[in-house]
């Protein structure tokens, strides 16, 4: 796409305050132009009109008449004076034939008829144009005034050139006018441009200088707030940016000081259990008296369990520090469950447990499947552990989108909202009677094992249990 040529906005201003004033102008003179010359044939008949009245008033004072009909002359207008037998009594035409009475003059009286008197427009042969004729009654008989349209023209076109002159200067004038007001404006525009400019690039040091006191001077007054309030804002957020910025440094320094040391408290703890677990194997066998079998039994049974804790202490810690490598292939979910349903079985059997599955649509996904068993391994212990009331546990699996599902429902007790939020959060173990078996760090696995496999965890209160659901992108 073709940019524009760009154009200030000073001869924006200008051209269409320019092109504004020429349409003014041509429109004026069209209408003069076609309007002049009944505007002037009108005021004409209302100057005949006018000498009519003169004359009717004044038909008895001769020399005043004689006034009326010489002044009247000098103005181009011509005037008969006729008894009631046609007889000429006074009259000031230019030529010789128009001072006797003619066979026209009769035509312009019969006109008449029972009208006080007329006004008659008729084609004079011998002249271009046309005439005025007023024709009369007076006390003595009849008066006839006549006007040469001529002359109507003429002064018609000379009010043309005036006009059209002095609508040339007009436009010169306006034109400079616009000219200093476009440049006025343009000057005031370029000076918020230049701000908003600042503005957009952060930089606040440009002002509008403001003198007027009007809606502009506002305006400009108030791109100057904003720029100042702009700069505080960003000022404050820059440095509430930065005391963020150091705070989650030092957080992030906190965390892998916390998981280094969990790490390596793990692995110190790894090697002493197995020995406490196997030389009081080995000593079980020696011990005589039941009840020191019975906490031979239970220093075993705790140092296994401490062990299984260290265990996957190491685990979350290699999960959370990135440095396990996913292996995806592909994983045919519907045969892990399987797998896993068969190993926990007898767990499953001695609780009596009603297991229900419902597998939908392709089940191979690109997962690491050793990763993902133990997320469906530890969903299913979770679910199992706490199966209550109609001891019943469906498994349903299906894909929606780019996402694979996986969801268990067990019934039994609700999780309280405060364990809702934190079921997967780290190192998280409810102090409830929901959780007193485990390490409580099954789930945390779980969540650190998805968020490798780009997927999302998610559990739910239903009217009677709850629901694992889990989502792994495919």
């Amino acid at each position: 796409m073709l940019n524009k040529k760009r154009v200030s906005i000073k001869y924006k201003i200008f051209i269409g305050v320019g092109l504004f004033v020429i349409l003014n102008i041509i429109i004026n003179l069209l209408i003069v132009k076609l309007s002049i010359n009944d505007i002037y044939l009108s005021l004409e008949k209302k100057e005949l009109k006018k000498e009519y009245e003169l004359i009717s008033k004044n038909i008895n004072n001769e020399d005043k008449l004689f006034n009326i009909i010489y002044n009247a002359s000098n103005n181009g207008i011509r005037i008969k004076v006729l008894d009631n037998d046609f007889n000429l009594l006074y009259s000031a035409f230019s030529d010789k034939i128009d001072k006797r009475f003619t066979n026209f003059d009769l035509i312009l009286l019969n006109s008449l008829k029972d009208n006080e008197k007329k006004i008659i427009t008729l084609e004079n042969k011998r002249k271009s144009g046309y005439d005025i004729h007023l024709v009369g009654k007076t006390s003595y008989g009849y008066t006839i005034i006549s006007s040469s349209i001529d002359s109507i023209k003429k002064d018609a076109k000379t009010t043309m050139i005036v006009i059209l002159v002095t609508s040339l200067i007009t436009f010169g004038i306006l034109l400079l006018v616009a000219y200093f007001i476009s440049k006025l404006f343009s000057k005031k525009i370029k000076e918020i441009k230049d701000v908003t400019d600042g503005i957009t690039n952060l930089n606040f040091d440009k002002k509008i200088d403001v003198k007027s006191n009007d809606e502009l001077g506002d305006l400009f007054k108030n791109i100057n707030d904003m720029s100042n309030k702009l700069e505080s804002n960003i000022k404050e957020l820059e440095e509430a940016n930065k005391k963020l910025k150091q705070d989650l440094v030092d957080k992030e320094k906190q965390e892998k000081a916390r998981k280094k040391l969990i790490a390596n408290i793990s692995h110190e703890f790894k090697t002493p259990l197995t020995i406490i677990s196997g030389y009081s194997q080995l000593m079980i066998d020696e011990v005589k008296k039941p009840e020191n079998k019975k906490n031979m039994q239970i220093i075993i049974n705790e140092s296994e369990r401490l062990g299984d804790l260290v265990h996957e202490f190491l685990e979350l810690s290699r999960l959370e520090s990135g440095s396990i490598v996913l292996n995806k292939t592909d994983v045919n979910m519907k045969d892990i469950i399987i797998c896993e349903l068969d190993k926990l079985s007898v767990k499953i059997k001695r609780k009596k447990i009603n297991v229900t599955t419902n597998f939908n649509g392709n089940q191979i996904i690109k997962a690491d499947e050793k990763q993902i068993s133990k997320v469906i391994e530890n969903i299913l212990t979770n679910a199992i552990k706490f199966v209550k009331n109609e001891n019943k546990i469906s498994i349903k699996t299906y894909s929606k989108g780019e996402y694979f599902y996986y969801e268990v429902f067990n019934t039994g007790d609700n999780i309280k909202q405060e364990e809702l939020e934190n079921i997967f959060n780290s190192y998280y173990k409810d102090k409830s009677a929901r959780n007193k078996e485990g390490t409580g760090l099954g789930l945390t696995i779980v969540k650190a094992i998805i968020n490798l496999h780009e997927g999302n965890c998610e559990v739910k209160n239903l009217p009677h249990g709850v629901k694992f659901i889990i989502s792994i992108k495919k």
